[in-house]
């Protein structure tokens, strides 16, 4: 979210796509902007409609019930992986966007430190899932992009902290975020952080695309 607050005009219209339990959107509509959902979950559908959000199991439906709504913003946290078609998907969604609004996504990086850094036979074996038809890198990530035409960025980020990658590599498995903070310090997290990041090998990857 740090990174997409700034982005928010004032009463901004925000689709997330594969909002869950709607706890992305709920900040969001709590400060004043127009909030709709797609979720395909029956269950997470009707508790995000029971919060007052207008919830659709897929784009198709949208459309279909809602044919003149267009988008500020349209969101979607590691979802992009999970589709055979990629291209087509962010195609689709830019058809939903007003002129000058943006889609912003976040997607695992294929150079997360605990496999490309580290190389931590345990994480590699929790890794790759059949789930995921497509793992990007940045450079396949830009490809995608270029494929679409629009204006966009690419964004590093950093998820999980040292005593997590600390946890993989004493135990062989996922947890300890912030196990050993009090004893290391926020700083040595943060600039580990920083140093992943600044080398590319980040777990996390964030693009933003522009509707012009």
């Amino acid at each position: 979210m740090k990174y997409l607050e700034p982005r928010l005009a004032t009463g901004a219209s925000v689709l997330e796509v594969g909002c869950s339990s709607g706890f992305m959107l709920f900040p969001l509509a709590d400060v004043g902007h127009e909030c709709v959902g797609i979720e395909p979950s029956g269950v997470f559908s009707e508790y995000v409609k029971s919060r007052g959000l207008p919830v659709y199991k897929s784009l198709a439906q949208l459309q279909q019930f809602d044919p003149q709504r267009h988008f500020d913003v349209i969101l979607h946290f590691f979802v992009l992986e999970h589709i055979t078609q990629p291209q087509a998907f962010l195609e689709s969604q830019l058809a939903l966007l007003k002129r000058g609004g943006k889609i912003i996504f976040e997607i695992p990086n294929a150079a997360d430190p605990l496999y490309s850094v580290y190389d931590i036979p345990a994480f590699e074996r929790f890794y790759w899932s059949v789930a995921h038809p497509w793992y990007f890198s940045e450079a396949s990530l830009r490809y995608l992009l270029d494929e679409i035409g629009q204006p966009y960025e690419v964004l590093r980020d950093q998820r999980y902290d040292l005593s997590n990658h600390m946890i993989w590599a004493r135990d062989g498995r996922p947890g300890g975020m912030e196990r050993f903070t009090d004893a290391l310090g926020h700083e040595l997290e943060e600039s580990y952080k920083q140093a992943l990041i600044r080398i590319g090998k980040c777990d996390t990857l964030i693009g933003i695309i522009r509707n012009e």
